[in-house]
């Protein structure tokens, strides 16, 4: 097996025997209807609240199904983003302290150690979401068979189904990709808490300004500001996705921003492996933007 593939299969196999992931795939979802409740309870007389909480969500009645679907996709993938990236970055902050990575680099480059990381947190999410997935399937059958609830099923013939979840996991994986070299670079430049949170402040608004770029997108597809933020990687992940899901765009559009968006990706890789191979071992010190130049230059 090569390198690559031992520290993906062992950060991998490492998080997800423990106990703290189990805990919280199995405890999210409870919190998380619970909480969907009783926010629901809250705001179910009061029209005021409701726009207050999501003042640029498009009125659902104005959408088509490919188009919910769309802002669906849009929302899961910047959660995700988010969600996923911060534990990147975690991982990495916690192993520059650790004087075991001194040992590993002189025999794996840092390029390795990164995208061993940013693959294994994305497998541990995708294993996550589909424990989550058959969570609401079980649900959804108790309801049906348990409860005798009509549940309408006819969508599932609907070959848009399958393409718009399609158009998903491209830009997914390109996204993913792109951020997680980012947050990774960003967790290897310091060891300083304050300056850690500046770099995740700057990626934390990229992405929910994507996020609320995205639910514009539904209904204006062809605004120029949309169009423009769909070719720009550091928001193309959510709204070309929410475009193609909905076919709001034509198909050239979705292809060229799908190229564009792995082309920066693959390009974040690379210059997110410098940054990570020439800092990480460096503690305690603060780099500049002369650093930082002087790391992309580096072999």
């Amino acid at each position: 097996m090569s390198q690559l593939g031992l520290i993906i299969k062992n950060e991998y196999l490492t998080d997800i025997r423990a106990k703290s992931f189990w805990i919280g795939t199995f405890l999210v979802p409870v919190l998380f209807g619970a909480f969907s409740l009783f926010i629901g309870y809250l705001v179910q007389d009061s029209e005021a609240t409701k726009k207050l909480a999501n003042p640029a969500a498009p009125d659902p009645s104005d959408m088509t199904g490919m188009q919910s679907l769309g802002m669906l996709c849009g929302i899961f993938l910047a959660l995700f983003l988010m969600i996923y990236g911060a534990q990147i970055f975690a991982k990495v902050k916690k192993e520059k302290a650790n004087r075991v990575m001194e040992v590993l680099a002189t025999c794996i480059t840092g390029r390795t150690m990164m995208l061993g990381k940013i693959i294994s947190v994305g497998l541990i999410g995708l294993t996550q979401f589909l424990i989550w997935a058959m969570m609401v399937v079980g649900v959804i059958l108790f309801l049906g068979f348990i409860l005798n609830m009509d549940i309408p099923l006819d969508y599932l013939s609907d070959y848009r189904l399958y393409t718009g979840l399609l158009w998903s996991f491209l830009f997914f994986l390109g996204g993913y990709v792109f951020y997680g070299s980012l947050y990774a670079a960003c967790g290897a430049m310091t060891d300083k808490d304050n300056e850690n949170q500046t770099y995740m402040t700057v990626i934390t608004f990229l992405l929910l300004g994507s996020f609320y770029i995205g639910e514009y997108a539904v209904t204006n597809s062809s605004n120029i500001f949309v169009i423009f933020c769909s070719f720009f990687p550091f928001t193309s992940a959510t709204i070309a996705a929410v475009n193609a899901v909905a076919a709001t765009v034509p198909l050239w559009q979705s292809l060229l921003s799908l190229v564009v968006l792995y082309i920066f990706a693959l390009i974040a890789v690379s210059l997110a492996g410098k940054i990570y191979t020439s800092s990480l071992l460096l503690k305690g010190r603060k780099f500049s933007p002369r650093d930082i130049v002087l790391f992309l230059k580096s072999k």
